[in-house]
């Protein structure tokens, strides 16, 4: 069950996330009740699953036991391209 939960909770943010109508959406949850029960939303493992498809858009987590927001990227090159770069306007 437990793998079950993770892939509807996957299935359920990657749905709001890509913004479904609200009758998708709806019918999600609907599944979710079915097969979890009413307090579907804090089952620790669909909250794993909504949290693996937030952190793949650099989203903040939900609650625990989510991994947490993802770090900050780093819009910035690393440094030996950056000297590599600077050394080939030099040539």
């Amino acid at each position: 069950m437990s793998n079950n939960s993770v892939l509807l909770g996957i299935k359920y943010e990657a749905a709001r996330i890509s913004e479904v109508d609200d009758e998708a959406l709806a019918g999600i949850e609907e599944q979710m009740k079915r097969e979890l029960g009413e307090g579907w939303e804090s089952n620790e493992q669909v909250l794993r699953g909504r949290n693996a498809v937030r952190q793949e858009h650099g989203l903040p987590g939900l609650g625990e036991p989510g991994d947490g927001p993802s770090p900050a990227m780093d819009l910035r090159r690393p440094l030996w391209r950056r000297l590599a770069r600077s050394l080939a306007r030099w040539r």
